[in-house]
């Protein structure tokens, strides 16, 4: 559900066929797929072009808020590839207290000047 929330606020804002977008898509699945083995699974995630950047934003129920630690990358391993894509991609990224939880942020460089926009996925409440 988040490549393709992602892919579709990527196309609604015209970045979907740009080297931003294929980035976007790739870093917003690492981050989701972070937070679902690491954490009880991904709360939310927020997306937000102020023009110059691309922000991505997973937020999960654990507290810990050190940022996670892309470790000492092994090209032949199996996994543990994902913080590693994220920081190579990545602007800037890191991690803040969010509710009882904690927000993992990446922000990817956006070509060309637009106006700000935001969508965030949520899960429905009961």
């Amino acid at each position: 559900m988040g490549r393709v929330f992602t892919r579709h606020a990527l196309a609604d804002w015209r970045l979907a066929s740009s080297a931003t977008g294929d980035d976007a898509q790739l870093v917003a699945s690492e981050l989701l797929t972070n937070a679902v083995r690491h954490t009880a699974g991904p709360l939310a995630m927020d997306l937000d072009d102020d023009g110059s950047r691309l922000r991505i934003t997973v937020t999960d129920p654990r507290p810990d808020i050190t940022p996670p630690d892309p470790g000492s990358h092994q090209p032949a391993g199996i996994g543990g590839h994902g913080l590693f894509i994220v920081d190579r991609l990545a602007l800037h990224w890191g991690a803040f207290p969010e509710g009882r939880g904690k927000a993992v942020w990446a922000d990817l460089p956006v070509p060309g000047a637009g106006q700000p926009l935001t969508v965030a996925v949520r899960p429905r409440s009961s």
